[in-house]
C-alpha cells in the first residue's frame, strides 16, 4: 500500500482538475443486429395513398385567406419505431421536396417482433407546395421508378398518417375555461411556423404570410398586436385579441401552430402577520465576491430603514408606482437571495455576491393579459449585457407545462440566453400542486420546464430535520422533453405549520409559503458555493445542485413530486472529503461526434466492495419548433469498471453465447486459440437506461436530458483501472446533426469505500498528482471559448 504518511491528518478537501485524467479511447461498436422493420413500404402503400390524395383535395379546397402564397403545411405521424433521429425519412422528403419545419408531440404503437406498446412519437410539420404533393402521390402510387425514388418509397413504411393540421390541434382551450364563455374579447397567443429552413437553421414567416394572417384576425372583428410580434427560432409568437367564438375559424389559418389564451403572470402569495423581532445586518453588506452580480426580477425593495441589510436600492424598469405586496415579495425574494435562510434575532451573514434587484411589478397598464410579454422584454434586455450569470425568477406565467408540450415563448427565449449566455436560471416551479391532476394544472410552471434552468419547488421542512415532504402546493412534474425530471429539487418554502420568514426592509419578517421563497434559497447557495470555487459555470452549479441534493426516502416513487430530492441550504459541507469518501469535479468540453474518456480516481491497490455516484450536467442549444426533440445535444454516458474485462465472440456458426473473461487470463487465452474473437474496448457496466433497447425507452431513460445522475454499487473485485466515456450525438430538427459546435459540461464523481481503512483519499491524492484539492476563493473566471472575464 501506497505510503500516505504524509497526508495522514491534513484537512481534505472536494478535488478539482479532474479534466487532468482525460485518457484517448476508441468509439466501440454499436448496433444490435438489423433493424425490426414492422411493415413493408407496400403494406405502407395501401393506408398512405388514400390519405395523401385525400389531402391534397383539402389544400386544393383551401381557400387563399388560409395560406400562404407559396406553400402549405401537412403533417406527416412517424411510427414509434423511427423516431431516433438515425431513422429520419430524410431520403423520402429531399426526394419529393417537402421541408420539416416543425413537429409536434403524439403517441402511437411501437411494435416489436415480441410485444405492441403503446408509446409517444411525433408529427413531422412539413412544408410543401402543390407539386411536392404531387410527387409524393406518384412516388407512393408507382413504387418508384429508378433508383433515388425506390430509396425514397422504402422510407414510406416509417409513416403513419400524412394530413392536414386539424382545428382541434391547432385551437387549445384549457378544459377549464368558463372565464371565456360570453366573452366579447379575449387575448390569445398565436404561434405561426417558420416560413423554411436554410442552412439548417428555420427562418420566420414572411410578411406576405403575416399580412394575411393579419387580415384574417382583422375580418374576424380581432386585432393584431404588432408591438409584442417575436421571433424565436423561427417561431413567430404574436398576441392577438379576438371573440372566443372566432377562435376556430382563425385557427383555419394553415400556417398557424397554435392558438391558445394568453396566460397571466402568476398571482402572488398572501402575506401573514408582521414579526416583532428583527434580524442584524451583517458585520459587512460587502459581498465576499464580485465574480458576477445575481439578478432578481420581482417587485422591487421597500426603501430600508436599515440600509445595511440592503445596500443598493432597487432598479426600476416598470415605470408604474410601487405597490405594497409587489413589494414585500420583492424584499423577501431579494432578502433570501442574499442572505439564504434567516430567522429573528440572528444575524445575516456577509452576502456571497452582488445582487441587484430589478423591479418589474407591476406592469405597465395593458387591458389584457400582454404582461408576460412586457416582463419578458425586460429580463432579456437586462441580460443583455453579460454581468448576470445567476438569475433569480420567483415570477412567471400562470401556465402549466402540457403533455403535448407546445413551444413556449418564455420558456424557448430563456433556455437559449442560457445556453448562449451560460447563465444560471433559478426558477420558482410554481404553487399548484395541489390542483386537479386529471386537468393538469398541478404541473410545473412556465418557465420551470427550461431544460437548462434550476428548477425548485417547495418542501415543508429546512434541511436537516427530518422527516420531509414536498409541500402540499408544490406544483409537481414530469417536465417537458430535455428535462422530464422536474422541479429540479425541492427547498423549504413554508407550510401552514411552519410558515416561511419572509425578510422586511427594517430587519423585521412577514410570514408566507410559497415556491417564491424556496427558489432564492437555492440561488444564494449556488452564489455562495461560486465563491468556494476556483472554476465555475452554469453546468459546475447545476451539478452540484443535483449531485448533494438529499434523496427522499421514497425517491422513485416520488420523483415526480421532489425531483432529485431536497436541495442544500450550502454547499460548504460538499467541499469536504473524509478518510473515505471522495468528491471530484471534472469540468471541460466536448466536440459533435467526439468521445472522450476519463480516468477515474480509484487506488490500484483497493479490491474491495465500493459505491459511486456520478452527475453529468450540461447546457443544450434548443430547437422550440421540435418539442419532442427540445434539446439538440445529447452526452452519453458509459462506465467501463475494468480495463481487463471484455466481452469475448464465439466463431462464427457458433451456437454457444458470448462471454466474459479477463483478457490477462488462461480462460481468455484458450478462447483465442480457439477461434473466439475479444471485443475492441472493455465491457460497460450498465447506468440507469443505458441497456434500454428502442429509442422510447432511451427517451425516458434521460437519453436527450441534461442533467443526469446515476449510483453504482461494485462488488469486490469488480474494479481495476475503471473510466467514464463521454460521447456528444447532436441532432437539428429530428435528424442527426453534423454541424461542429462545442458543449462545455460538468461531472461529479462521489466514491466511497468504508471498508477498506480509511485510507481511500490519501491513495487517491498520493496517486492522482493531478487532481488539487479546492481551496475558498473568489476565482478567476472565463467565459466560453476562453475569453477572460468573470464567468468561468
Amino acid at each position: 500500500m501506497t505510503d500516505v504518511s504524509a497526508t495522514a491528518g491534513t484537512t481534505r478537501r472536494l478535488m478539482v482538475n479532474g479534466e487532468a485524467l482525460r485518457m484517448d479511447v476508441e468509439f466501440a461498436p454499436t448496433g444490435g443486429g438489423p433493424k425490426f422493420e414492422p411493415y413493408t413500404p407496400d403494406e405502407a402503400r395501401e393506408w398512405l395513398l388514400p390519405q395523401i390524395r385525400s389531402t391534397r383535395s383539402a389544400v386544393a379546397a383551401l381557400p387563399d385567406t388560409l395560406r400562404a402564397a407559396d406553400r402549405v403545411y401537412v403533417e406527416a405521424k412517424l411510427l414509434p419505431n423511427y423516431i431516433a433521429p438515425t431513422y429520419f425519412p430524410d431520403v423520402l422528403l429531399a426526394f419529393v421536396g417537402a421541408v420539416p419545419v416543425g413537429s409536434r408531440a403524439d403517441t402511437g404503437e411501437l411494435r416489436t417482433a415480441t410485444k405492441t406498446q403503446h408509446t409517444g412519437t411525433r408529427r413531422l410539420i412539413l412544408a410543401v407546395d402543390e407539386s411536392a404533393l404531387e410527387d409524393l402521390e406518384d412516388l407512393i402510387d408507382t413504387h418508384g421508378a429508378g433508383r433515388s425514388a425506390q430509396q425514397a418509397f422504402a422510407q414510406i413504411r416509417r409513416l403513419e398518417e400524412l394530413a392536414p393540421p386539424k382545428v382541434g390541434t391547432v385551437l387549445r382551450v384549457p378544459e377549464v375555461a368558463e372565464a371565456l364563455d360570453g366573452a366579447e374579447d379575449t387575448l390569445w397567443e398565436a404561434v405561426l411556423h417558420p416560413q423554411t429552413v436554410r442552412s439548417g437553421e428555420p427562418v420566420a414567416i414572411d410578411d406576405d404570410a403575416l399580412s394575411r394572417w393579419t387580415a384574417l384576425v382583422a375580418a374576424n372583428g380581432g386585432a393584431v398586436h404588432h408591438e409584442y410580434l417575436r421571433r424565436v427560432g423561427g417561431l413567430t409568437f404574436v398576441p392577438v385579441r379576438v371573440a372566443p367564438d372566432r377562435a376556430p375559424e382563425l385557427a383555419r389559418f394553415n400556417p398557424l401552430r397554435v392558438l391558445r389564451p394568453m396566460p397571466a403572470i402568476r398571482p402572488r402569495p398572501r402575506f401573514g402577520l408582521r414579526s416583532a423581532s428583527r434580524v442584524l445586518p451583517p458585520a459587512t453588506a460587502r459581498p465576499i465576491a464580485d465574480v458576477t452580480t445575481v439578478a432578481v426580477f420581482d417587485g422591487g425593495v421597500h426603501d430600508p430603514s436599515h440600509p445595511g441589510l440592503f445596500p443598493s436600492a432597487a432598479i426600476d424598469l416598470t415605470p408604474e408606482p410601487a405597490e405594497s405586496d409587489e413589494l414585500d415579495h420583492g424584499t423577501g425574494v431579494t432578502g433570501a437571495t442574499m442572505y439564504g435562510l434567516l430567522a429573528a434575532g440572528h444575524q445575516a451573514t456577509q452576502p456571497p455576491l452582488p445582487v441587484e434587484s430589478f423591479r418589474v411589478m407591476p406592469p405597465p397598464f395593458d387591458p389584457g393579459d400582454l404582461d408576460g410579454y412586457w416582463v419578458l422584454d425586460q429580463i432579456k434586455d437586462t441580460l443583455a449585457d453579460d454581468r448576470h450569470k445567476l438569475v433569480n425568477l420567483s415570477l412567471g406565467p400562470a401556465l402549466a407545462v402540457e403533455d403535448d408540450m407546445e413551444p413556449n415563448r418564455w420558456t424557448a427565449e430563456l433556455d437559449q440566453l442560457a445556453w448562449e449566455r451560460d447563465v444560471v436560471f433559478v426558477v420558482a416551479a410554481g404553487n399548484h400542486g395541489d390542483q386537479d391532476r386529471q386537468t393538469g394544472l398541478h404541473r410545473v410552471e412556465v418557465p420551470a420546464d427550461m431544460a437548462n434552468a434550476v428548477s425548485v419547488g417547495s418542501c415543508d421542512i429546512p434541511a436537516p430535520h427530518r422527516p420531509w415532504s414536498r409541500a402540499p402546493y408544490s406544483s409537481m412534474g414530469p417536465g417537458r422533453a430535455g428535462r422530464r425530471t422536474q422541479p429540479l429539487g425541492v427547498q423549504f418554502g413554508g407550510v401552514d405549520q411552519r410558515m416561511f420568514d419572509v425578510l422586511r426592509a427594517d430587519g423585521t419578517f412577514l410570514e408566507a409559503s410559497g415556491t417564491s421563497f424556496s427558489a432564492p434559497l437555492v440561488t444564494h447557495a449556488l452564489a455562495d458555493l461560486t465563491t468556494r470555487l476556483p472554476r465555475v459555470n452554469s453546468s459546475v452549479l447545476r451539478a452540484f445542485a443535483v449531485h448533494f441534493a438529499e434523496r427522499h426516502r421514497a425517491f422513485i416513487a416520488k420523483r415526480d413530486e421532489l425531483g432529485f430530492g431536497r436541495l442544500p441550504l450550502t454547499f460548504a459541507d460538499a467541499m469536504e472529503c473524509t478518510p473515505d469518501l471522495l468528491h471530484v469535479l471534472y469540468v471541460d468540453q466536448i466536440s459533435r461526434g467526439d468521445i472522450l474518456g476519463y480516468q477515474l480516481p480509484w487506488p490500484r491497490t483497493f479490491g474491495g466492495s465500493a459505491k459511486m455516484s456520478v452527475t453529468l450536467a450540461y447546457a443544450s442549444p434548443v430547437e422550440p419548433t421540435q418539442p419532442t426533440e427540445y434539446t439538440s445535444a445529447s452526452l452519453e454516458l458509459t462506465l467501463r469498471p475494468n480495463r481487463n474485462m471484455f466481452r469475448f465472440s464465439p466463431p462464427k456458426g457458433s451456437s454457444e453465447p458470448a462471454r466474459i473473461a479477463d483478457l490477462t487470463s488462461v480462460e481468455a487465452r484458450n478462447l483465442l486459440t480457439s477461434g473466439w474473437t475479444s471485443g475492441q474496448e472493455p465491457v460497460t457496466k450498465t447506468l440507469s437506461g443505458s441497456a434500454s433497447l428502442n429509442e422510447a425507452d432511451l427517451r425516458d431513460s434521460g437519453k436527450w436530458e441534461t442533467l443526469r445522475h446515476h449510483r453504482v454499487s461494485f462488488a469486490a473485485g469488480e474494479v481495476n483501472d475503471p473510466r467514464l466515456e463521454i460521447r456528444y450525438v447532436a441532432r437539428r430538427a429530428g435528424a442527426l446533426d453534423g454541424s461542429p459546435t462545442e458543449v462545455p459540461f460538468a461531472l461529479l464523481v462521489t466514491i466511497t469505500d468504508p471498508a477498506n481503512g480509511g485510507v481511500l483519499y490519501d491513495e487517491v491524492a498520493a496517486q492522482f498528482a493531478a487532481l488539487r484539492p479546492v481551496q475558498r476563493v473568489a476565482g478567476r473566471v472565463r467565459l466560453r471559448g476562453g475569453r477572460e472575464n468573470s464567468w468561468y
